[in-house]
C-alpha cells in the first residue's frame, strides 16, 4: 500500500500524479501512509507504481520462443526451429523492409550508446535473421557493453545460424569464453525503448496489412515489437496477422498477451470474442473491495464503473490491481493469477484508522501487514487514513506517541476489512 496525500480523484497517472513523482520516489516499500513517513528505501512511489502496472503483466513478449529470456526478439532466434516470420515470403527483401533502421543503428553504435544501439540491432536481426551480419554486430555490441551473459547468448545464437564454418567456430568459441567469465561489478544495461521507430514500423505494418501483404506486415510487427515490447498494439496486430496466415497457435498466443495487457476497451472486447470461440481459453477475474475505491486500475488500465458481480472474462495471466482513494490517502496493490477456465479473486481488504489522539496530540505507527515488524507512520496530514487489513486476520502492532515523546503506548489491534477504527489515548 502507498499513502499519497493528494486530492486526485478522477485523474489519470499522466496528470497531477506525475507531478509528485520526484518527492515520493524512495518513500514506499510495502504499505506506507502519509506525507511524513519512515519506511524501507528502494521502492517506488505511487506514480511510478501506477506506470509500472503497464509493464510485464503479460508473457515476456518473445516471439513464441522456448527458452528466450528477453522480450526483444533477436538473440534467441536459433534456439528453436525457424518461425513463420523468418521464412514467410515478402513483397520486398527483408533488408529493404528494415532499411529505415540502419542509419540510426550505426550512428548509435559509433556513439557507443549501447542502450539505443542494441534494441535497434535486435530489430534488424528479427528482420534479417540470426545468421546475418547484423546478428554478429549485435553480439559484438553486447560484448562491448560488458554484458557477458547476454553476449554469450548472442554469440551462441549467431554460431548456430551462420553458414560459414569458420565464423561458426569463432562465434562458438567467443560464446564459450564469455559464458565462463562473470563480471560481478558490471551493471546491468537497461535498454531504451525505441518508440518512434516502433511506431513507424507499426504504421508500415498496418499499410502492408491493408494491401493484403501479410508477410510484410508480420515482419514489420515483429520488428516493431522488438523495438518497443511495451506497446501492446503490436500484440493485437500480430494476432490478427497470424489469423490471416492461418497460424492458429501464434494467433491465440498473441491475442492472449494483448488481452492481459489491455483487458478493457473496444479492442479488448473484439479480442475477447475471438478467443471465446475456443473452449476454456479464457478465465474470470473476480474483483472486490471492502471499501470503495475512487479509482480502480487493472494492469495499467482504469476500470470505469463497478466491477460486475460475475467477474470479468480475461485471458490467463498475472494481474496487478490498484485501489486508489485520495480522501483516505491510500493506494492498495493486490495481485491475482488467472488460469484458463477458472475464476481468480482480486480482493482489496482495507479499513480506515481515525487519529483521535488529543491532549496531547499524537501520531500513530502501524505494523506493515505484509512485513511483520516493520512499522509505518500514518502521518499527520489527515486524521483518517486507509490501511491494509491482514489477509490472515492476525493482530498488528500499533505504537502511539505524542510529539514531545513523553507519552507512548504500544497496542495490538485487529484490523478488519471495512472497519473504521477510532484511536484514542
Amino acid at each position: 500500500m502507498v499513502h499519497v496525500p493528494l486530492p486526485l480523484a478522477g485523474q489519470g497517472p499522466g496528470s497531477r500524479l506525475s507531478q509528485r513523482c520526484t518527492e515520493l520516489v524512495g518513500k514506499t516499500g510495502g504499505p506506507c501512509y502519509a506525507g511524513d513517513v519512515r519506511v524501507r528505501a528502494g521502492a517506488t512511489a505511487v506514480v511510478a507504481l501506477i506506470a509500472a502496472l503497464q509493464l510485464r503483466a503479460s508473457a515476456d513478449g518473445s516471439a513464441l520462443r522456448s527458452g528466450c529470456a528477453d522480450p526483444r526478439a533477436g538473440e534467441c532466434g536459433a534456439k528453436s526451429p525457424a518461425l513463420l516470420y523468418q521464412t514467410i515470403a515478402t513483397s520486398r527483401s527483408r533488408a529493404a523492409l528494415s532499411e529505415f533502421l540502419v542509419a540510426g543503428a550505426q550512428r548509435a553504435a559509433r556513439a557507443r550508446d549501447w542502450a539505443k544501439a542494441i534494441p535497434l540491432y535486435q530489430a534488424l536481426v528479427v528482420a534479417r535473421g540470426p545468421g546475418s551480419p547484423e546478428a554478429r554486430q549485435l553480439a559484438t555490441l553486447w560484448t562491448l557493453a560488458g554484458q557477458n551473459a547476454r553476449a554469450a547468448e548472442a554469440w551462441a545464437d549467431y554460431a548456430a545460424a551462420v553458414p560459414d564454418p569458420g565464423e561458426r567456430a569463432a562465434a562458438g568459441a567467443e560464446a564459450t569464453r564469455l559464458g565462463s567469465v562473470a563480471d560481478p561489478f558490471a551493471d546491468k544495461l537497461v535498454l531504451a525503448e525505441q518508440t518512434a521507430d516502433a511506431r513507424k514500423a507499426f504504421e508500415l505494418g498496418r499499410a502492408a496489412f491493408a494491401r493484403n501483404q501479410y508477410g510484410d506486415a508480420l515482419v514489420y510487427y515483429h520488428l516493431g515489437y522488438a523495438l518497443a515490447p511495451e506497446l501492446p498494439g503490436f500484440l493485437r496486430e500480430l494476432g490478427a496477422t497470424y489469423d490471416k496466415l492461418g497460424a492458429t497457435g501464434p494467433k491465440r498466443e498473441f491475442y492472449r498477451r494483448y488481452l492481459v495487457q489491455r483487458p478493457f476497451g473496444g479492442n479488448a472486447d473484439a479480442v475477447r470474442a475471438e478467443l471465446a470461440n475456443d473452449k476454456d481459453v479464457l478465465g474470470t477475474l473476480l474483483i472486490s473491495s471492502s471499501l470503495p475505491c475512487s479509482e480502480l486500475w487493472i494492469n495499467g488500465q482504469r476500470l470505469t464503473g463497478k466491477p460486475p458481480d460475475k467477474g470479468i472474462v480475461v485471458a490467463p495471466g498475472n494481474y496487478k490491481g490498484l485501489c486508489f482513494n485520495p480522501r483516505y490517502e491510500m493506494a492498495l496493490f493486490e495481485y491475482a493469477t488467472v488460469q484458463a477456465g477458472k475464476p481468480a479473486e482480486l480482493t482489496f481488504r482495507w479499513s480506515i484508522v481515525e487519529n483521535r489522539l488529543a491532549h496531547p496530540l499524537g501520531r500513530i505507527a502501524l505494523e506493515n501487514p505484509k512485513a511483520p515488524g516493520v512499522m509505518i507512520d500514518l502521518g499527520i496530514t489527515s486524521t483518517e487514513v486507509g490501511v491494509a487489513a491482514p489477509a490472515d486476520g492476525r493482530k498488528l502492532k500499533m505504537v502511539l506517541k505524542d510529539d514531545s515523546g513523553v507519552r507512548a503506548e504500544v497496542r495490538m489491534v485487529k484490523i478488519e476489512p471495512g472497519q473504521r477504527l477510532a484511536v484514542t489515548w
